[in-house]
């Protein structure tokens, strides 16, 4: 079932196109990373999806049209910097948000547990750390159920134990089976919490599909020699081995899924060419989005 899909969505301010004929589907069940560099129109989507925003034209429609305007019943979001009040403690916070959604009463220790703030629910939000104070917005989202949750930018400003945290904890929430749109112009978290990713620039969608898709089966090698010259000229005339780059004396190039690696270093023995570095691994999404955005 489509959740989300959006037909053409532009948005300008005055003589700044932030979104250009934006198209995505969002299919239950799926983890949709939002990727692109700082400005790319990652936030004003999420607005506009979110009905913050009002979009220049195109349109999105929410759960198939299904619901009308009660969808927003099955969304919780995360936009910009958490706001709580400094002098109330977890709970306090959190009902206030229930109370915001017209959601009967209810425990928060599911919550408090899943974002590992049950120790410290009867703190006061001021004394958290940065990372407590994001967890505990996630846990915010979560009331009431929702269908979808939606997080802009939820690792930024973290430090690295802040975005592992955050990180495990989007994983949970995704393996509750809940739909989760993220943007992110960090390719690692993308990578490794999103089963779907749509790349955008400049306003435009580059790329769209799951994260399987997106990367490709080639392999990448890195090689180095004592005779540069000659294993450059050696990988030239492998016509399934394509030329990348050369940084450091290590050339780095693109060959085929389930290359015999053995075989080329075998063969480049008998032409006289000692390696003297050779690693082979499997392209990863920052090398697909460089490519992407570059192209």
């Amino acid at each position: 079932m489509k959740v989300l899909q959006i037909d053409n969505l532009s948005k300008n301010y005055g003589r700044i196109r932030a979104l250009d004929n934006l198209n995505m589907v969002v299919n239950k069940g799926e983890v949709m990373g939002i990727l692109g560099p700082n400005g790319s129109g990652k936030t004003t989507t999420l607005g506009i999806i979110l009905g913050i925003l009002k979009s220049t034209s195109g349109e999105f429609t929410w759960f198939e049209d299904r619901l009308g305007d009660k969808h927003r019943l099955k969304i919780g979001s995360i936009l910009e910097t958490p706001n709580f009040l400094p002098y109330l403690d977890a709970d306090e916070n959190l009902d206030i948000i229930r109370q915001i959604k017209r959601i009967p009463k209810q425990s928060f220790d599911d919550l408090l547990s899943l974002v590992k703030l049950k120790g410290r629910r009867k703190s006061p939000f001021r004394t958290y750390s940065l990372g407590m104070k994001q967890r505990l917005a996630i846990a915010a989202t979560l009331i009431g159920d929702p269908e979808v949750v939606i997080f802009d930018e939820p690792t930024n400003g973290l430090d690295p134990e802040g975005i592992a945290e955050v990180r495990k904890t989007l994983q949970k929430i995704a393996d509750r089976g809940k739909t989760v749109i993220m943007a992110s112009h960090i390719l690692d978290e993308v990578e490794k919490i999103c089963s779907h990713v749509t790349i955008i620039k400049k306003g435009k969608m580059l790329a769209s599909g799951s994260v399987g898709s997106i990367l490709s089966n080639d392999t990448t090698l890195e090689l180095s020699s004592t005779n540069i010259d000659q294993l450059m000229s050696y990988i030239h005339n492998r016509p399934e081995i394509k030329y990348i780059t050369t940084e450091n004396n290590i050339i780095e190039c693109r060959a085929p899924d389930n290359y015999d690696i053995g075989a080329l270093n075998a063969a480049m023995h008998t032409q006289g060419i000692k390696l003297t570095h050779l690693v082979a691994r499997k392209r990863r999404l920052e090398e697909e989005f460089l490519q992407i955005t570059n192209s």
